[in-house]
């Protein structure tokens, strides 16, 4: 039986979404704990609020960002 390290990335930023994609192929657990399960696109926030855009177009489901990947 093999023993998995496990890490756990607080925030699902920009920073700790690339480093669960860098992690991928690793042979290691990786937890994201974020208070919401999605990922705000903030370069797009000024969109938003000047209403140039909907709220639910720069707001993606991490689970979507991550499909597929066996070891998250």
């Amino acid at each position: 039986m093999e023993h998995r390290k496990k890490i756990v990335i607080i925030g699902g930023g920009f920073g700790g979404i690339e480093l669960a994609k860098k992690l991928k192929n690793k042979n290691v657990d990786v937890v994201i704990l974020d208070k919401h399960n999605y990922h705000t696109f903030q370069p797009l926030l000024y969109q938003v609020a000047t209403g140039g855009l909907e709220a639910d177009s720069i707001a993606f489901p991490i689970r979507k960002i991550f499909k597929g990947q066996k070891n998250l």
